[in-house]
């Protein structure tokens, strides 16, 4: 079993990638594909690229009518297609009614997730991002890595 002690997140063997969720004094071990964060006893073997915002409720005061949500909609539908074709990543939304919130996550096991990490996620996150903050309506535009695991 390998130690790996610093503010890395562990992707595959020797495939390292930062982030701030563990840092400062993060320890992770990783085994068989499969990572856990120090002692925690929190372990994963999936992990989630998350693109969110806050979208503006439309006339009626709700989600329904939203112009804001209906243009982030079409946004994800435009790159769809492109998020699907990364490695075994799965794709889900999430749109809360009540806090306006507008997520998507894109999830991928541990081995493939690394390639796209040392890409810095280009160029699909970049332009995503781009697009979804020039949405009139749109707020709070923000990305974060989180692990994913099925309990």
């Amino acid at each position: 079993m390998m130690k790996i002690q610093s503010s890395f997140f562990a992707i595959t063997i020797g495939v390292l990638a930062s982030t701030e969720a563990f840092a400062p004094s993060s320890n992770i071990k990783l085994t068989q594909l499969r990572a856990e964060i120090g002692e925690t006893g929190v372990s994963f073997e999936n992990v989630a690229r998350e693109w969110r915002c806050k979208y503006s409720p439309g006339p009626s005061g709700g989600p329904g009518d939203s112009e804001s949500l209906k243009a982030c909609q079409a946004l994800l539908d435009e790159y769809l297609p492109k998020l699907k074709a990364l490695p075994k990543a799965q794709i889900t939304r999430q749109v809360c009614g009540g806090c306006l919130d507008f997520k998507v996550s894109i999830t991928q096991p541990l081995e493939e997730h690394g390639s796209w990490v040392e890409a810095n996620y280009e160029p699909l996150e970049s332009e995503f991002m781009e697009k979804l903050k020039a949405i009139d309506g749109t707020s709070l535009h923000e990305t974060q890595e989180i692990t994913f695991e099925a309990l």
